[in-house]
């Protein structure tokens, strides 16, 4: 992937401990923009759930799952105008896509990694990666690199497999060439249309480059959870784990959460008002917390 990495070797113990190294972290030059993932197992690879090894046969079919998805429930995505659009509210219930969670705020980001697990799981330590991510990979819901590797979503696996080999195809030829070769194929014309199905005004000047680049993208505030959750994405393109060269890198550094730890830091956490009830907002998680609450011991 278009990024590098480097590990805290002595992690913080409490909350005041990571709020130090937090502050710390933002204060390192050349990447003033930060996001942050927290997981509750630091042994869990980083990477959007589709491409997870479990799913490898969703990034198979990833074309049809997400129009079933859209058929059986077509009012839930009604007001979506784009294919980014839609990959959130898919993700948001729970349907693995090419968009990556993440968070402008570190506390929310170790809340989750603080999570202890499904009753009787295997205890682990949790995780928090800090993304330090360059300009030149910052965009916008409505930015058009988004809705070109957004896209790729309504292409079939032999589809995004032929986009990927003509690419490749073109290395070492001058930029213009590259770029007219490849959006005057066929199987580029395609995604196209797709593109402009949302956007009408869409120039047919897709870099290659483009469809491989993982991007950080702030979304529409629309929904209840990502704004209580200070929410963004990172998008990944055609597949994220070839090596690609770049001139600068969305850098993670990783902080680990010691599984001891855990528990008083989710209490600190809950004291700041960092919580189930103020970070899934809507009913029905406020519901299963006010049961736990009354429920017997």
């Amino acid at each position: 992937m278009a990024r590098k990495s480097t590990t805290k070797s002595v992690p913080p113990q409490n909350l005041t401990g990571f709020i130090d190294a937090f502050e710390q972290y933002t204060l390192r030059p050349n990447y003033p923009l930060n996001c942050y993932r927290g997981q509750r197992d630091a042994s869990w690879p980083i990477v959007a759930g589709i491409f997870r090894f479990e799913f490898k046969e969703l990034l198979e079919n990833e074309k049809r799952a997400l129009r079933e998805l859209i058929s059986v429930h077509p009012s839930e995505f009604a007001s979506d105008q784009t294919m980014f659009d839609k990959l959130v509210r898919m993700q948001h219930f729970g349907l693995p896509t090419r968009l990556l969670d993440v968070s402008r705020n570190a506390l929310v980001a170790l809340y989750f990694a603080t999570d202890p697990g499904p009753h009787r799981s295997k205890p682990s330590d949790g995780m928090v990666t800090a993304f330090g991510i360059p300009e030149e990979f910052e965009r916008y819901f409505d930015s058009d690199s988004v809705s070109c590797i957004a896209n790729l979503a309504n292409m079939r696996s032999d589809e995004k497999d032929q986009i990927d080999l003509l690419k490749e195809s073109l290395i070492g030829l001058p930029k213009d060439e590259q770029i007219t070769k490849f959006n005057g194929d066929g199987i580029v014309i395609r995604l196209h249309q797709f593109i402009r199905s949302e956007k009408s005004y869409f120039r047919e000047i897709i870099d290659p480059i483009d469809l491989v680049k993982p991007y950080y993208v702030h979304p529409k505030m629309s929904n209840r959870r990502i704004l209580a959750q200070s929410g963004a994405f990172i998008i990944y393109g055609l597949d994220p784990f070839k090596k690609a060269f770049f001139p600068y890198k969305i850098e993670e550094t990783s902080f680990l959460v010691p599984q001891k730890a855990k528990k008083p830091i989710r209490k600190a956490l809950a004291n700041l008002g960092i919580n189930e009830s103020t970070l899934f907002p809507e009913i029905d998680k406020a519901a299963a917390r006010i049961k736990n609450q009354y429920k017997k011991k």
